[in-house]
């Protein structure tokens, strides 16, 4: 049975190297889909200023966004946080991590030149509280080991 992360710092720094950023412990939150003790893909989140929070994602396997962690994904930044809105910041080049994110309701709203190695751009993408469609999903058999506050 699949289970939901939340915190493990082994995790975390998966997500994180496999994103391209860093996971800083404390100060950044992960959650991550883990089944039979093999990752299967998960978040970090980081930069959180109460308005909003960034997001960086990473699968392992092409289905590690299930109905249970989408909405656990999505439901602790906009209920638990309270945020309004959610950040990403995705290299140009990254076509597929652009893909994912536009099917998951990101939009861009921004291009900055010269972020990542060889002057590849960033494409930043945002998500706002309204244009969530996983939160409105009811999820099915949600096991956590939460640690979190």
């Amino acid at each position: 049975m699949d289970q939901i992360v939340f915190n493990a710092p082994d995790d975390g720094h998966a997500i994180a190297q496999a994103a391209g950023t860093q996971f800083f412990y404390p100060g950044c939150i992960s959650i991550c889909r883990v089944r039979d003790g093999v990752r299967l893909g998960g978040v970090v989140f980081s930069g959180y200023t109460g308005e909003s929070i960034s997001i960086h994602m990473a699968g392992w396997t092409p289905h590690w966004g299930s109905r249970d962690m989408l909405f656990v994904v999505f439901d602790y930044p906009f209920n638990q946080l309270g945020v309004k809105r959610i950040f990403g910041q995705v290299p140009e080049t990254n076509t597929r991590a652009l893909e994912i994110d536009r099917k998951f309701g990101f939009r861009q709203v921004a291009r900055v030149e010269g972020v990542y190695p060889h002057d590849v751009a960033c494409i930043v993408m945002r998500m706002d509280r309204e244009g969530c469609r996983f939160l409105g999903v009811k999820p099915r058999n949600v096991i956590s080991n939460r640690t979190m506050n």
